[in-house]
């Protein structure tokens, strides 16, 4: 698959930029679906900085291509609901770039705490619209012949839940923002962030002038934001993917297989399977590079509903490793800071940042053009909640 490049057509020149209405920093889905939203909205003057040669080069390259709504909190399930719709639109409109596929999510569980944590899920996500069925172990061999079922308590499964293909994303968001004249300013760091009437960014390839700047920049949020002298609640962790060699006798689309006892997520990847886990130990971490331990950690988990992966084996051609930059309630934050107005945050998103871009994206639009988002209640993604009590949790962290 070509990768995109920053030469093509609506992308300007860095000697050519000093001012601009927003600068964006990070390209990966959220920068690109914020700056699409905003040039939809009719807002001039966008400009997106990456450090990277080309855009969705950071974890949006290393996601699991999965995009679901089965969360566990209002918010997030909002968020889903409106991204998918939009990726699924997107994937229409840009030749099937997207790589949109509806196969669905199947959540398991062996536990009698377990069970009731899914069947709350359940009742909250089809509050608000969500078609999630409660699935015995006879349906669960239906849809998913190969899991092991001794012992499940109880699954739900959501057939408007899929998988997508991340480049595809960031190539489609990408060329979606060009049409739209976006300027794209990419091998560029963000050296420094000050406020101001203008604020001023300061960049490896010059100074802009702005009116608001917008961080999506993943991973290093934390970095941008202290450049502003804000202690941004976001640390990175790693998470590990593998891919095993083909095998046969499976079909060619099967869902997201999630066993949430043992938090091990299996899918199709080519003739081969996509195996995830991530432990919540993991200390805080920049590494992205694979770590082979993950391998002993999956052996060890993986015959508790997938057997027949015990054996399988692991294409070394295939592993990597992501970041997921995840804030203390594993919810992003959507706010602009106290005390500057101008500088909005967008990050914090932990492994969910496609499945919640235009979303977010929207969100932001709506705080630079109105002053406060009105599609999505966004009161749970403030700055402040951090240091008042009653935290709310989002559970379903994959």
């Amino acid at each position: 698959m070509n990768r995109p490049s920053g030469s093509a057509p609506g992308s300007l020149a860095a000697k050519d930029v000093r001012r601009a209405r927003v600068v964006v920093v990070g390209a990966g889905a959220i920068g690109l679906a914020v700056a699409l939203q905003l040039r939809r909205a009719g807002v001039d003057g966008v400009v997106v900085v990456d450090r990277n040669a080309s855009v969705g080069m950071g974890s949006t390259s290393r996601a699991n291509g999965g995009v679901r709504a089965q969360f566990t909190t209002s918010v997030n399930i909002a968020f889903s609901q409106f991204t998918i719709e939009k990726l699924r639109q997107l994937h229409e409109t840009a030749s099937a770039q997207v790589g949109f596929q509806a196969v669905g999510y199947l959540f398991l569980t062996g536990t009698d705490a377990g069970e009731i944590a899914l069947r709350r899920s359940r009742e909250l996500q089809r509050s608000l619209g969500l078609d999630v069925r409660w699935l015995s172990a006879r349906e669960v061999i239906d849809i998913a012949p190969f899991i092991r079922v001794d012992g499940l308590s109880a699954a739900t499964f959501c057939a408007d839940d899929g998988i997508i293909d991340p480049h595809g994303v960031a190539s489609a968001l990408w060329t979606a923002c060009r049409r739209l004249e976006t300027t794209f300013l990419l091998d560029t760091e963000v050296l420094e962030v000050t406020g101001g009437s203008p604020a001023r960014v300061r960049t490896s390839s010059g100074d802009i002038e702005t009116e608001f700047v917008v961080n999506a920049a993943g991973p290093f949020a934390h970095e941008l934001a202290a450049r502003a002298g804000i202690d941004l609640p976001v640390v990175s962790r790693r998470r590990n993917l593998a891919c095993t060699e083909a095998v046969a006798g499976f079909p060619a689309a099967i869902p997201m297989c999630v066993d949430n006892d043992t938090g091990v997520l299996i899918r199709r990847e080519g003739a081969g399977f996509l195996i995830g886990f991530s432990d919540p130990a993991d200390p805080p971490s920049m590494e992205t590079a694979f770590d082979p331990a993950f391998l002993d950690a999956v052996a060890a988990r993986i015959g508790n509903r997938f057997p027949f992966l015990e054996n399988a084996p692991i294409s070394p051609r295939k592993c990597w490793a992501g970041l997921y930059p995840e804030t203390p309630d594993h919810h992003a934050i959507i706010d602009s800071t106290p005390g500057a107005p101008w500088f909005i945050q967008c990050v914090g998103f932990g492994g969910h940042g496609i499945m919640h871009s235009f979303a977010a994206g929207q969100a932001v639009t709506e705080l630079i053009t109105d002053g406060r988002c009105t599609s999505f209640d966004i009161h749970p993604l403030r700055l402040s909640r951090f240091s008042e009590p009653g935290a709310v949790v989002e559970t379903a962290v994959l």
